[in-house]
């Protein structure tokens, strides 16, 4: 059916809550850039710091980011 996406049994709602919750890290090549952010933060940080020229970039949760900097 060309209207399945009007189902709302496809939604997963539950990701929406994720995105919502101060879970998420940005970080840069140097270091943890910033953390317990939504993802919404994250993405403006994000932007805030690639207006200061600061290389690789990116947004990960706050799990991801303490493995990558322990």
């Amino acid at each position: 059916m060309a209207e399945g996406n009007s189902d709302p049994e496809q939604f997963d709602i539950s990701n929406t809550s994720e995105l919502d919750s101060p879970r998420w890290a940005v970080l840069s090549f140097e270091r943890c850039e910033a953390a317990g952010l939504t993802y919404s933060q994250a993405s403006e940080k994000m932007a805030e710091l690639d207006g200061r020229k600061i290389a690789g970039l990116c947004v990960v949760s706050q799990e991801a980011a303490a493995r990558l900097t322990a």
